[in-house]
């Protein structure tokens, strides 16, 4: 997998069907490329391995390149991408549980996907197994009470095998974060509190940044969960849309873009 093929494999799906919320999903490219292609664990044609690591994307409307990538590893068939956005659709705007497909949780709704990854981390504790939980969530989801709880949660439990990563690309659905709630350098210091070890504030697009904190995670001992704060671009690469407010929700086909696509 390459950040530029999944990239443009996921404006593809946004523009041939007109499905909103492209500018979500393109700031999470080059971080969920890194953590499928080098780091989570999976059993190739068989997502019900039991040894798998769970993750939940709990920003679950920036589900396309999530998609894409499944699609590339074999759990997503090609039929659910070209159905995508029909009735025949398994897949939806935001995502909907399928164990087939290796998607954990319906998600979406924003603040609820940290708390069903805690509750996982804890099992696994319980049960003594070492499977991993990686939760990836919104800057502007963060400013949901139940998010808080669970990092509460998190921390008196000592889930080690939890790893939370931000999506730290500046806007929500009705604007910018700093303008509704904390600005991302605020959120970073709060979240950082939570850490005596494995907290990483990061460029999100760099490939080498990423593969560093997530490496930490998967190899190191830490005395706790670990988060990443990982600094994205809304609509990275496309110009028009990059740091847009007005694209949080809207396809930029909308504006008569035609799959002219910035280098990376």
């Amino acid at each position: 997998m390459t950040f530029k093929n999944i990239r443009k494999r996921t404006v593809e799906l946004s523009c041939r069907t007109g499905a909103g919320h492209l500018a979500s999903s393109l700031s999470t490219v080059e971080l969920l490329t890194v953590l499928f292609d080098k780091y989570i664990k999976y059993e190739i044609g068989n997502p019900y391995f039991e040894g798998r690591d769970r993750f939940i994307l709990s920003k679950g409307h920036g589900a396309y390149a999530y998609y894409i990538i499944l699609n590339e590893l074999g759990f997503l068939p090609q039929k659910e991408l070209d159905n995508f956005y029909t009735d025949k659709a398994k897949i939806k705007g935001c995502l909907i549980m399928n164990n087939n497909f290796m998607i954990e949780a319906s998600t979406g709704s924003l603040g609820h996907g940290l708390p069903i990854a805690v509750g996982m981390a804890k099992s696994f504790k319980m049960q003594g197994k070492d499977n991993k939980v990686v939760c990836m969530v919104g800057d502007g989801e963060m400013q949901e009470g139940s998010n808080f709880e669970a990092l509460m949660l998190a921390y008196r439990f000592k889930l080690d095998n939890l790893l939370v990563i931000i999506d730290g690309n500046d806007i929500q659905a009705m604007g910018r974060v700093e303008d509704i709630g904390l600005d991302n350098n605020r959120l970073s210091r709060v979240l950082s509190a939570f850490i005596d070890d494995g907290y990483y504030d990061i460029d999100g697009h760099s490939e080498e940044q990423i593969n560093h904190a997530i490496k930490n995670f998967y190899e190191n001992k830490n005395s706790n969960f670990s988060i990443i704060m990982a600094r994205t671009v809304k609509g990275k690469g496309i110009d028009f849309i990059e740091h847009s407010v007005a694209h949080h929700y809207r396809c930029p086909t909308e504006d008569g873009y035609k799959m002219e696509f910035k280098n990376d």
